[in-house]
């Protein structure tokens, strides 16, 4: 698989107290759960324990929401230090405060956290019993107003979570391919379509096209550009664009990744991953522009935007709806695909 975000730098272990754990053999060539041991890496605790000094300014405090005392909290984050080789605290008479080292230990950590977190609330048994609606899709207004179309026809009241997260098509496919989502939306350029296809054959994926379109470029209305009725490769070539930096395309042979490569080299970008930021810089950076699947004139108007016509090569796509071959979809999910039917039978495909 190519990618735009390219190879992933590999990054140092942090070193740590490894778990031990010890599998007996039993009969029979057969393993009894009661004859394995293990010992409970306290690593993730003890991160806790270490935000938990930080975001609050006494150390009883901490204590107390961890349900620890205090002797006990000071000592996991001194084991803490001594694992990973920094100190994460000075302390001083009037208590204790982050280090530099330390600052940017607690910063990833925070990041982990919240992903284990996620994790847990997603898996966890109560969340079994309860009925939810989730969706992973790309950046699209025609798709966020088709999902709050949904939550408002369901109502509050309803017993039932939500979950509606925006990201890259590779990311989209193994969410659903992997069970993370039920239901995904695929942003496909119609020139490598054969190979998210093929991406979906292969991971046992079913789809339906939601909207096939040609894409417009947005700019700010004070940009050099605003003024034309259409815009083609040449006009913009001197400008950066804006775009996601999670777009990619599945299993490409070799010569055609490096076509796909020397394109994206060669155009002046900003790679982004979210909406907000897009909108931001698109109003601030000077000739700066985003091809975008098109939307009403509303949709941009209050960001001091403009959306212009394209003539651009391979300038086709589609947004596919995806989910697995042995889901059967639920009430929820068929009143999301009417909605969502709708949305984007009301915006402009080009």
């Amino acid at each position: 698989m190519h990618s735009a975000m390219g190879t992933e730098s590999h990054k140092p272990s942090i070193p740590r107290k490894t778990g031990r754990i010890k599998i007996q053999p039993a009969r029979n060539t057969k393993v009894r759960e009661k004859e394995i041991t293990a010992e409970i890496n306290p690593f993730p605790n003890a991160v806790k324990s270490a935000l938990e000094k930080v975001l609050k300014p006494a150390i009883s405090k901490a204590a107390e929401n961890l349900y620890m005392n205090q002797p006990n909290l000071s000592k996991a984050i001194r084991e803490l230090e001594d694992d990973i080789g920094i100190a994460i605290f000075d302390r001083t008479a009037k208590g204790v405060v982050p280090t530099e080292k330390g600052r940017e230990f607690l910063s990833y950590a925070r990041a982990i956290l919240a992903q284990v977190a996620e994790m847990e609330a997603l898996y966890h048994p109560d969340n079994d019993r309860k009925l939810r609606f989730d969706l992973c899709a790309p950046r699209a207004g025609y798709i966020s107003r088709a999902f709050s179309a949904l939550v408002n026809e369901i109502g509050p009241d309803a017993d039932i979570g939500f979950s509606y997260r925006e990201s890259g098509p590779m990311r989209v496919i193994k969410s659903v391919s992997n069970e993370v989502n039920r239901l995904g939306i695929v942003r496909c350029q119609t020139y490598y379509k054969k190979y998210f296809l093929g991406e979906l054959t292969e991971r046992g994926l079913k789809h339906e096209t939601i909207r096939s379109y040609t894409r417009a470029a947005l700019m700010s209305r004070t940009h050099p550009l605003a003024q034309k009725d259409s815009i083609d490769e040449n006009d913009l070539a001197p400008y950066t664009e804006i775009l996601y930096g999670d777009w990619s395309v599945p299993s490409l042979p070799v010569a055609e990744a490096r076509q796909f490569s020397r394109i994206h080299e060669a155009r002046k970008t900003i790679s982004v991953f979210e909406r907000a930021s897009q909108m931001e810089l698109l109003g601030t950076v000077f000739g700066a522009y985003a091809l975008v699947s098109p939307e009403p004139e509303s949709s941009w108007t209050c960001f001091g935007l403009v959306q212009k016509h394209c003539e651009l090569p391979g300038n086709s796509f589609s947004d596919l709806l995806v989910w697995r071959e042995n889901y059967r979809m639920t009430r929820e999910d068929l009143l999301f695909l009417e909605k969502l039917r709708t949305s984007a039978a009301s915006v402009p495909n080009k």
